[in-house]
């Protein structure tokens, strides 16, 4: 999420420094359409899940380190349990509660050492505000809702023409529901005692709410019902929802309360400029001094959560309002193009990514980043705790992984299964994140996946861990997971685990059959839940014989393939495998 922060914040400023820059020359329609470039920065890659582009020209270039000291929490799904011993399980869990929570539970032998998950910290703090803030947009506009139907009065219905305005005479009149042929209908209500017209939707009707001293004015409720029905034009309604879950998603970021106030103000702006261009000059200081007679009325300053447009404001947006209308200025083709032109610059360094691969780094850097994953790798499947430790950026994260016994010593993982050495693939995303797939056998034979993804950032001139998540696969249930686990292939057996196999060979005992026939080996193998067989082949006339089995679930079809090597026994003979 920083990502989106940073970026959105960037633009927020941006837009602010275009707003005060052309202050007074630019289209208003225009600057309202401004923010939905940060509407858009905020949500799109959020509700989407969209991937930003790539480029050297991004903001995020600047900051691309910042991403790793923000992340979420440690995920881990599953536990893998139930071919370890009683201790060894208890130690499991423990790692694992340690890992999903940040908290260090002491055991038998192990120091009470407390790791405090300040990330998890973090999302409660912000759920929490998120959910306080979506409870209190809803009171605040239910309240409202309520407040005004309950009390209103029906006047009129009115009708926008083909262009979206307020139809009038030539007396400047309001035309009624059965004096033209037109679009859109809607109700315009008299409310005693309301601060402002307003165009409010509540229990499924948009209407327009006038207070009763507009209402007693012909004039006034023309240019008031002609305001209103701009907001309804510009769909101001939705873009007030989508204002307010924004600010609830992103309370925390004084810059997007800004950006939403301002905002709210240039939507009035907008409006005002659209009634500007439907009535005749005569009537621009008509409309002008409505706009100072309702403010005398009230001195409400208004609510950003609140979704009900209003012809009020803050005292400094109602002087803008009424410069607009003073000077009424058309913008220029120069103003135009320049800020088309900033506005493209904005797109293009807030709405990319730093490129973030590999392929980027220098050689040192790419070197320096295989021999931190190697080492990893090695440390972890060798069970070296102290290397772990050395290669963490804080004990606090390493102690999501392992422990520190009470004499000092290190200590992480459990008796079985775990990876043997070296059976591991590594898989390097791109500069700051490296996956792990490890390979926990046991001697059924059965084989778990665990995935391990590593955040990873220089600091002092060395790649060090800042945050780790590991991903279990006790059972394969589905293709997505198979495709998960199974992403980067599997270790060849004849040379990585050629040990294990030959061991395995001896150890199926009364499992012969089981073993012997590559269907139910690579389900029993492989822990495939739920599989369908949908094809199988079998060459006994290769070098090494070679199994083909294809098994489909709901979600698609995956090929295995399953050779019988050729192994030596500890006699040091070299025979066939009878299993495969």
């Amino acid at each position: 999420m920083i990502d989106t922060i940073i970026s959105s914040s960037v633009l927020i400023l941006i837009i602010l420094a275009i707003r005060f820059a052309f202050k007074g020359k630019i289209n208003p329609m225009v600057q309202y359409g401004l923010w939905s470039l940060v509407a858009l920065r905020l949500a799109a890659f959020r509700l989407f899940d969209l991937r930003p582009v790539e480029s050297a020209f991004s903001v995020m270039n600047a900051i691309s380190s910042a991403e790793a000291t923000i992340r979420g929490a440690s995920d881990v799904e599953q536990v893998l349990a139930g071919h370890a011993e009683a201790e060894a399980i208890d130690n499991a869990v423990l790692i694992m509660n340690n890992m999903q929570t940040g908290v260090m539970t002491s055991g038998e032998g192990i120091s009470a050492a407390a790791a405090i998950d300040w990330q998890l910290l973090m999302m409660i703090v912000w759920a929490v505000g998120a959910f306080a803030l979506v409870l209190w947009f809803i009171h605040v506009n239910r309240k409202f809702g309520k407040k005004i139907s309950k009390n209103r009065m029906f006047l009129m219905s009115v009708k926008a023409d083909k262009n979206g305005k307020l139809a009038v005479d030539e007396k400047g009149l309001i035309h009624r529901e059965a004096d033209i042929k037109t679009t859109k209908l809607l109700s315009v209500y008299v409310v005693e005692g309301l601060d402002s017209p307003c165009l409010m939707g509540y229990k499924g009707e948009v209407a327009i709410y006038v207070p009763s001293e507009v209402a007693a004015d012909q004039e006034k409720l023309r240019f008031a019902i002609a305001h209103e029905l701009c907001h309804y034009k510009h769909h101001d309604l939705i873009w007030a929802i989508v204002r307010g879950g924004l600010l609830a998603f992103y309370w925390f970021n004084p810059l997007v309360w800004v950006a939403a106030i301002m905002s709210k103000r240039d939507c009035e702006l907008a409006c005002d400029y659209g009634v500007l261009q439907e009535i005749g000059k005569e009537d621009r200081l008509a409309y002008g001094r409505t706009l100072v007679d309702l403010i005398k009325q009230s001195d409400h300053k208004g609510d950003v959560l609140q979704m009900a447009t209003t012809m009020y404001g803050s005292t400094n947006g109602i002087k803008e309002r009424i410069t607009l209308i003073a000077k009424n200025k058309k913008m220029k083709t120069t103003t135009l193009i320049a800020v088309l032109l900033i506005s493209i610059f904005a797109v293009g360094y807030t709405f990319t990514a730093a490129p973030n691969n590999v392929e980027g780094l220098s050689n040192d850097d790419k070197k320096e980043i295989e021999a931190f994953a190697i080492k990893w790798a090695d440390a972890f499947s060798q069970r070296d705790a102290r290397t772990i430790h050395e290669l963490c950026e804080s004990e606090e994260l390493y102690l999501t992984i392992g422990g520190i016994a009470e004499n000092g010593e290190y200590w992480m993982g459990w008796s079985s299964p775990w990876p043997w050495s070296k059976d591991y693939v590594i898989d390097i995303e791109d500069n700051s994140t490296i996956h792990m797939y490890y390979y926990f056998r046991t001697s059924d034979p059965s084989i778990y996946v665990g995935k391990e993804t590593i955040t990873v950032k220089k600091i002092e001139g060395a790649y060090k861990a800042t945050q780790v998540t590991m991903k279990f696969f006790k059972s394969i249930k589905s293709k997505a997971d198979f495709d998960v686990a199974f992403e980067p292939g599997f270790p060849d057996f004849m040379h990585l685990a050629a040990t294990y196999q030959a061991q395995a060979d001896k150890n199926v005992r009364g499992k012969t059959g089981i073993f012997e026939n590559p269907v139910s080996a690579a389900i029993h193998q492989l822990n495939l839940v739920g599989a369908k067989v949908t094809g199988s082949y079998q060459d006994q006339n290769a070098e090494t014989p070679l199994a083909v089995v294809k098994f489909a679930w709901e979600d698609g079809e995956v090929e295995v393939n399953l050779i019988q090597p050729m192994l030596t026994d500890e006699s040091g003979a070299k025979r066939q495998a009878s299993i495969w």
